[in-house]
């Protein structure tokens, strides 16, 4: 009888752990590239260098709390050329901007914001995600 209970403990937990799993979408495919929280200072730029390939989606996403800022996300080549860019200022709380890259090969984000009162030195945090999935026609 104690193994019978240990065993339907162990089988419960197991498909108590299967029910947890969620797929928004999976036929989407949509992957994680990057997640990570900010602290910017206004008129402060973040950039970081990311592999991006042909035949894909990228989404940036940028959350932060509501204030009287201009936020901005820019993608460019590495040699400076702009690929996509994003700019909000109508008190948002997210910033999204989805593109595709000409070509497979390295490119840089620049994320940062400025505050619509230009004497008002902001500390933001700041999340800030990539997400990849196959190119959908």
């Amino acid at each position: 009888m104690r193994i019978f209970l240990i065993l339907a403990s162990i089988l419960t937990t197991f498909t108590f752990s299967l029910a947890q799993r969620v797929e928004v979408n999976p036929n989407v495919k949509w992957k994680y590239v990057r997640s990570q929280k900010l602290e910017l200072q206004n008129e402060s730029v973040y950039q970081y260098e990311f592999p991006a390939e042909t035949g894909h989606d990228y989404v940036f996403s940028m959350f932060f709390e509501k204030s009287q800022i201009v936020a901005y996300i820019k993608v460019v080549d590495l040699q400076g050329k702009p690929i996509a860019s994003k700019e909000e200022d109508v008190d948002p709380t997210t910033v999204k901007l989805d593109f595709s890259v000409p070509n497979t090969a390295t490119y840089m984000v620049l994320v940062g914001y400025r505050s619509k009162f230009p004497r008002q030195n902001l500390k933001k945090d700041i999340e800030l995600t990539l997400i990849k999935r196959p190119f959908v026609e």
